[in-house]
């Protein structure tokens, strides 16, 4: 894992990301997101969709150049995640998702 997986307190770092997975009806999906904030060991990001607590999701975090020395030097760096925790955003048609990273994904 990147030098960010050796910390677990979280930093409110808005970054985007590509999200694929299954939605709650069971049907594929993928679209963009953005992160709310990201530590070590997951993120939580705003999502247009309910995901099912469980749900596994391949994750593409868009890394700025300042950052890239936390993950590898990567642009982008692929992981895959569980959803653990959902929560719908009061007055707003998204979601709020927190994930638990699971490993790299396969380049």
């Amino acid at each position: 894992m990147p030098n960010i997986a050796e910390r677990e307190t979280r930093r409110g770092l808005r970054l985007p990301l590509n999200v694929s997975g299954r939605d709650a009806r069971g049907a594929p999906f993928a679209e963009g997101a953005e992160t709310v904030n990201i530590s070590g060991g997951g993120l939580c990001f705003v999502a247009t969709r309910s995901v099912p607590v469980g749900a596994r999701l391949d994750l593409r975090i868009q890394v700025p150049a300042a950052l890239r020395h936390h993950f590898g030097g990567r642009a982008v760096y692929a992981v895959k995640a569980v959803v653990c925790r959902l929560e719908h955003i009061e007055g707003a048609a998204t979601y709020r998702v927190g994930v638990r990273f699971l490993g790299e994904l396969e380049a």
